[in-house]
């Protein structure tokens, strides 16, 4: 997963929330697998949907929630973690403003080379012709990736964590593609949505895993559908596929979840 261990958890109160409830919740997963009692599914048995809890959910909508409240924006002040790679943040440190904007932008990107919007890729700094010659998904994600952050890298975890949500918004829809189908606005914004939960709650897991190695549990899995579970959730008004439309929309679905769950209070 994206950048799990890369810190010891985001200070204040929502991030003692995520991380108190993320723990509870690894806890309670089968030791050392995704399913059931660790062996093969019964014929005929299903799974049960992945839910994460509801102080998990506050936690992490207080770690998204506006710059200057709830700890999403990039903190001023407050606790300091710090990781086993050395770094530093104080508070949450994290922008959640610039997750959604990469996620929009990503998304947006992989819209535009999809239906040959050669127009839509020049205002990314990518030309369609170029993107088309590589006949190769994972470069044209790469490509997208880094109009989108950057092509050069600094290593901090907040770089690490927009890079893996624009790659997983990008690639999501390339492969969407491949297998025929086409999403619509609402699926996307609710995928990078979930893209964007699930990397800043591996970030928070990671931190527990630190302090807890005896724990081997692999949740992975049931991280990743509990984000589409809570993604699932949030309404949208949006029009098209522009970035600007895009990013509103998953801004908006953070807000609604943030309605709902009463996270940075």
């Amino acid at each position: 997963m994206g950048t799990s261990g890369g810190y010891t958890g985001a200070g204040g109160k929502a991030g003692k929330e995520t991380s108190e409830g993320l723990g509870e919740w690894l806890g309670s997963l089968p030791s050392g697998s995704s399913g059931g009692d660790g062996g093969p599914e019964s014929e005929g048995t299903k799974k049960p949907v992945a839910r994460l809890p509801r102080k998990v959910v506050k936690g992490l909508v207080g770690l998204l929630g506006p710059s200057g409240s709830g700890g999403g924006g990039v903190a001023t002040g407050g606790s300091v973690a710090t990781g086993g790679s050395g770094r530093t943040r104080t508070g949450s440190g994290r922008s959640a403003h610039r997750l959604v904007g990469v996620g929009g932008r990503a998304a947006a990107g992989a819209y535009a080379f999809l239906h040959g919007d050669a127009a839509g890729l020049r205002l990314l700094g990518l030309d369609y012709d170029e993107l088309q010659e590589l006949d190769d998904p994972i470069e044209v994600t790469r490509r997208i990736v880094d109009a989108v952050c950057g092509h050069q890298t600094n290593g901090t975890l907040e770089e690490s964590e927009e890079r893996y949500v624009a790659a997983s918004v990008a690639d999501w829809l390339l492969a969407t593609s491949e297998r025929g189908e086409s999403p619509d606005v609402d699926d996307i914004a609710r995928y990078a949505i979930a893209a964007i939960v699930t990397e800043v709650l591996s970030s928070e897991l990671g931190a527990i895993l630190h302090d807890h190695p005896e724990m081997v549990a692999d949740p992975e899995e049931e991280l990743r559908e509990a984000a589409m579970v809570l993604a699932g959730q949030a309404e949208f008004n949006a029009s098209g596929p522009t970035a600007e439309e895009l990013t509103n929309a998953i801004e908006e679905g953070i807000e609604k979840l943030r309605e709902i769950y009463g996270g940075g209070s």
